[in-house]
């Protein structure tokens, strides 16, 4: 009988720098939603799976078999498994890349949004919900780039009162002190 072997996932950071801007991460209803149509219902569980999994230990480590139960995948962990053709979806489409020794996946944080031409293949349900989804993701990254710029302004205004109070604690202006006097 063939010994179980332990699989490893890795999280890392997707290699395109405006999709680690964009994307959406692994535990956003948008994978479920919409992802799901594309990639299927055990790689969609796999994928909202890992960031649990990465709270205990990273990369997670986890017997293959017993992954592929906690999946509903049965007990086979082959080569021609249900799981290993789960893990396959995950490379195939561009949400994961495998490592060099077999053991395993490296994992993107972040998930693209579906393309038009994976959008067009799709129900009209899974298309409305990216609509929403998507929408309202880009409506938050518009929200939170504003509120660092209302930060970094603060910030500036803060540093500019600090300084400015030290120079004229000193009886010193600012003015002065540039000029030498």
């Amino acid at each position: 009988m063939e010994r179980d072997r332990t699989l490893r996932f890795t999280p890392i950071d997707h290699p395109d720098a405006r999709l680690q801007r964009i994307g959406f991460d692994l535990s956003d209803p948008y994978v479920e939603q919409c992802w799901s149509a594309v990639v299927g219902p055990s790689s969609t569980l796999l994928l909202r799976r890992l960031p649990v999994l990465w709270v205990a230990r990273v990369p997670a480590e986890i017997g293959a078999s017993e992954l592929s139960r906690s999946l509903g995948l049965g007990v086979a962990a082959g080569e021609r498994s249900r799981l290993m053709s789960t893990l396959q979806r995950l490379v195939h489409f561009g949400l994961a890349r495998p490592v060099s020794d077999g053991a395993g996946l490296d994992v993107y944080h972040q998930v693209a949004p579906l393309s038009p031409r994976q959008l067009a293949r799709l129900p009209q349900w899974t298309r409305d919900a990216h609509e929403r989804l998507f929408g309202a993701h880009l409506e938050g990254i518009e929200r939170l780039a504003s509120h660092r710029a209302n930060v970094a302004s603060i910030t500036a205004r803060l540093d500019h009162l600090q300084h400015g109070a030290r120079h004229a604690a000193n009886g010193v202006s600012p003015q002065h002190r540039a000029l030498g006097r």
